[in-house]
C-alpha cells in the first residue's frame, strides 16, 4: 500500500490544531471517513485508532508547520522548521545537518512507539528513514516507514 503524507504551513502557534485538521482531511479524502475516529495512546505515547487498526498514522508539528503520515503499517514522521540548532545538542553541527539527524531520530522513535525520552539516548536513526525534500519550504521533513513503500505527498 502507498504511504501518504499530508503537509501544510500555517500561522505559528496553530500547528498542533493544523496537524489534527490535516489528519481529519486525509482520512476523509483517502478513506472516506466523515469524522476523526477516537484516538488512544500506547504506553510510549504513540497515537492509534482503536476502532481502525487497519490505519496507522503519525503526526508532527513545529513553528507553524504540520505533517501527517498514513499507512497500513506503523509509521513515524517528524517536521522541524529550519532555524539555529540548539548549540548544546548540535555539538558543532551545521543547522541543517543537525535537524536532518534530529528528525530522523525522532521519526524512528515515533514509529517504534518509544517515548520522547528515548531521544536523550544516543540513537542511530532507522535506515528506513528518509528526508522528504522540498515538502514544506524552510522545513526538514523525515519519514520512517516500517517497510519500503511508494510515498505520495499532498501539500495543503
Amino acid at each position: 500500500m502507498e504511504l501518504i503524507v499530508y503537509a501544510a504551513l500555517g500561522p505559528e502557534g496553530s500547528q498542533r490544531e493544523l496537524a489534527y485538521r490535516l489528519l481529519a482531511l486525509a482520512l476523509e479524502r483517502e478513506y472516506g471517513l466523515p469524522r476523526l475516529p477516537e484516538i488512544a495512546r500506547e504506553p510510549g505515547g504513540k497515537p492509534f485508532f482503536p476502532d481502525r487498526p487497519d490505519i496507522c498514522f503519525n503526526l508532527s508539528h513545529s513553528h507553524g508547520a504540520a505533517v501527517c503520515a498514513l499507512h497500513d503499517r506503523p509509521v513515524g514522521i517528524d517536521v522541524e522548521k529550519l532555524r539555529p540548532a540548539p548549540r548544546r545538542l548540535a555539538e558543532g553541527m551545521e543547522d541543517e545537518a543537525f535537524f536532518r539527524l534530529w528528525t530522523a531520530r525522532e521519526a524512528t522513535i515515533k514509529r517504534r512507539g518509544e517515548g520522547i525520552s528515548a531521544l536523550l539516548r544516543s540513537l542511530e536513526p532507522d535506515p528506513m528513514c528518509r528526508c522528504l525534500e522540498g515538502v514544506l519550504e524552510g522545513c526538514i521533513v523525515t519519514l520512517c516507514p516500517s517497510e519500503e513503500a511508494a510515498v505520495r505527498v499532498v501539500r495543503i
